[in-house]
């Protein structure tokens, strides 16, 4: 008999740069008892169709219960506190599987800032809903983690910037969404020359938003907010074309193989060197230093 890890398996270690996350594969029918949330959990499920029996207590201790049909493509949300009595499942299928999002404050924390955590979604959970938007996020963040993250730390924080606004912009608690405004305004110049020295200086690594915000001293939400309105692209478009540009000058010189120039550019590999390249270009390196 196979084991169900209840939790799932962690699908990300400490070198991964957006949010934790988890994967589990469940059997056909089963059962699993006391699943405790310490942090607001996303899941989304694909396999075959479940019926599915939850007991649960909600955010205030009453408990309750519910039963509904999940298919693939659904998710559920799991605020902070809820408690999991038992969750019984059956399908006529091969099973499903699962992979879960966590927002811990500690990882809230780091991309929006000390103090700026968002509120809890709400107080209750929700089961078998369809979400499109969130379904794109969490299988954008879910393959960046297969593939080894090969667009990088500031697509990664990127990524999970972007689903943390949306999910606590949709579920927050009525009247606590949205509490921290954005403010207007653009980097001061010379917080943007600062910025520029910084990613000319370290374009070989694999910088993130963190690192960028950090340099500038905001919170990567806020920060990201900035630098588009001042630079008109997004951090991750920026870090790509300064990439590119470094590829061109080094390309220059026929003596660099194009390998050692996809690395010391920042990028992962040279086959991510000649996508990218190719698709900001049109040409692939190779043509290109050929001219």
């Amino acid at each position: 008999m196979a084991v169900i890890h209840k939790y799932g398996l962690p699908l990300t270690d400490s070198d991964w740069s957006g949010l934790p996350m988890r994967v589990g594969h469940f059997p056909a029918a089963g059962t699993i008892e006391d699943l405790r949330c310490p942090s607001d959990t996303l899941l989304l499920w694909t396999g075959a169709p479940s019926r599915v029996e939850i007991s649960y207590a909600d955010g205030d201790g009453k408990k309750r219960d519910t039963r509904f049909e999940r298919e693939g493509g659904m998710m559920d949300l799991l605020p902070r506190g809820v408690s999991i009595e038992r969750v019984r499942w059956q399908n006529d299928g091969a099973g499903s599987s699962c992979v879960s999002v966590n927002f811990p404050l500690g990882s809230l924390a780091q991309l929006l800032g000390e103090g700026d955590a968002p509120p809890a979604v709400h107080a209750g959970p929700r089961f078998a809903f369809r979400d499109p938007h969130a379904v794109d996020l969490v299988s954008r963040l879910q393959a960046q983690v297969v593939a080894g993250n090969p667009l990088g730390a500031a697509y990664a924080q990127g990524l999970s910037l972007t689903l943390v606004s949306y999910l606590y912009a949709t579920y927050a608690q009525q009247g606590q969404a949205n509490r921290v405004p954005p403010e207007a305004g653009q980097l001061p110049r010379l917080q943007s020359e600062a910025l520029m020295v910084f990613v000319e200086d370290f374009l070989g690594r694999d910088i993130g938003l963190v690192d960028m915000a950090a340099v500038v001293g905001y919170s990567p939400d806020h920060f990201a907010r900035l630098f588009r309105r001042t630079f008109r692209i997004s951090p991750h478009q920026y870090l790509l074309a300064r990439r590119i540009e470094r590829a061109k000058a080094m390309l220059r010189d026929r003596g660099l193989p194009i390998a050692v120039i996809a690395i010391a550019c920042g990028f992962s590999s040279q086959s991510h060197l000649n996508a990218v390249f190719k698709r900001q270009t049109g040409v692939t390196p190779g043509r290109y230093r050929k001219g």
